[in-house]
């Protein structure tokens, strides 16, 4: 009854007061709870309960599309954070940055497998735990034949020489930091940044890869260069000097070049995948992105209201349970659907339909295990029609990117 109530709070796109779940738990199951035992409900064992069914259905497999790039691969690999400010008064157990950030905050850590859609990870942790602690703590988290696609914040050159060493492929920012050495007659020298940009730009070039050498350890990897328009350097020098005088810094020289190139770093070799198609598999990170745009638009999760810490904890991660039972959803009807008729669902647009209907999930899980078998079949037929996924003009969407080709003399990619 509480679990039921809870999943009846956590899809509302109004807040349930603690009144309220008495009075939904009165009418659903003809008993008298009062309000203060609702209350006291939350606690530390409810968030542990929670969490645990949370685990359950958070790995659990589903068909995997085999086609493109993805057959060269065990599992696909997106991982990523979003952060939110909290209340203070919950500083003590979700602590913030401080300083100029908040006191406190929460992050939740969000892996997947982009062939099957199977979730890897959807953890929350306090704010303050950077990415790169976490990229440390999860490293024996990996298999062979593995691609991980990281962005910046999970960069670490010990955890990259791991996955390496594990049989898995990386394909990653590198950190702005990371010295970058080429071997020039027999010794390592440091890569001179300034004058690879004005060729490139003398040239016409927008695209070239080394062979590199980076760190202390100087892990060899394969590195591309892909100069950024002048918007986005000019937008990057914005945020970075704006985050300067917050701290007290002053730009360096090497971070204005630095800023002029994504630069991204893999072991897969020239002869599996060309650069081209690199930098467009590192581009399919965006789709984390989106899953978390939708977290918060059509969810709420970054939406607290005044409450003690542990029914808001509970409230979260009842609305996590929401959300990792329609992604599995989504992902197995994705993968059936494709089979059926070669397209792909919009995993916003599944999203923002379920979300609507919450009330079925809600009472297929106070009916039982046959109940939500007819949710799922529901979920099929209300998804194979109206929920494709749409071409967006002058980006590729993850379906062209699956099957980016190229030719044998790496000259071009097409699809």
């Amino acid at each position: 009854m509480f679990f039921a109530s809870l999943i009846y709070n956590a899809s509302s796109d109004l807040p349930v007061s603690l009144n309220g779940l008495s009075v939904e738990i009165g009418q659903e199951y003809g008993i008298n709870v009062a309000r203060q035992s609702v209350s006291e409900k939350f606690s530390d064992k409810s968030v542990s309960y929670l969490k645990e069914i949370l685990k359950q259905l958070s790995f659990s497999d589903n068909t995997a599309i085999e086609y493109g790039w993805l057959e060269l691969f065990n599992r696909v690999r997106i991982k990523d954070s979003t952060r939110f400010v909290l209340p203070e008064a919950y500083a003590s157990k979700m602590p913030g940055f401080g300083g100029i950030s908040s006191k406190s905050s929460a992050c939740i850590q969000y892996e997947f497998d982009l062939k099957t859609g199977t979730l890897l990870d959807l953890s929350i942790t306090p704010g303050k735990r950077p990415d790169a602690k976490d990229a440390v703590e999860t490293k024996e988290n990996v298999n062979s034949k593995d691609l991980f696609i990281r962005d910046l914040g999970y960069f670490s050159t010990d955890v990259i020489a791991h996955h390496i060493e594990k049989g898995a492929y990386i394909i990653s920012k590198l950190n702005t930091k990371s010295l970058i050495y080429e071997i020039k007659k027999d010794n390592y020298t440091l890569l001179e940044l300034d004058k690879i940009y004005a060729k490139m730009k003398r040239n016409g070039i927008k695209q070239i890869e080394k062979q590199v050498y980076i760190g202390a350890t100087k892990l060899p990897v394969r590195l591309i260069f892909e100069t950024v328009p002048e918007e986005v350097y000019n937008q990057r020098m914005m945020k970075s000097n704006k985050n300067n005088k917050q701290r007290g810094y002053k730009m360096t020289v090497e971070h204005k070049i630095r800023s002029r190139f994504n630069i991204i770093i893999t072991n897969l070799s020239i002869e599996t995948i060309p650069k081209e198609a690199v930098l467009a598999l590192y581009h399919m990170r965006w789709q984390i992105e989106l899953v978390f745009k939708i977290w918060k638009s059509t969810f709420g999760i970054h939406k607290i209201g005044k409450m003690k810490f542990y029914r808001w904890l509970s409230i979260l991660y009842a609305k996590l349970i929401i959300i990792a039972i329609y992604w599995q959803s989504i992902m197995r009807c994705r993968s059936y659907l494709y089979k059926q008729k070669g397209r792909l669902l919009s995993v916003d647009k599944s999203f923002k339909t379920l979300k609507t209907h919450s009330n079925k999930l809600v009472q297929a899980i106070k009916e039982g295990s046959k109940a939500l078998t007819q949710f799922e079949t529901w979920v099929i037929s209300i998804l194979s029609s109206k929920h494709w996924l749409e071409k967006k003009k002058n980006k590729l969407n993850f379906e062209q990117i699956i099957y980016l080709k190229y030719c044998k003399s790496n000259i071009y990619v097409y699809i």
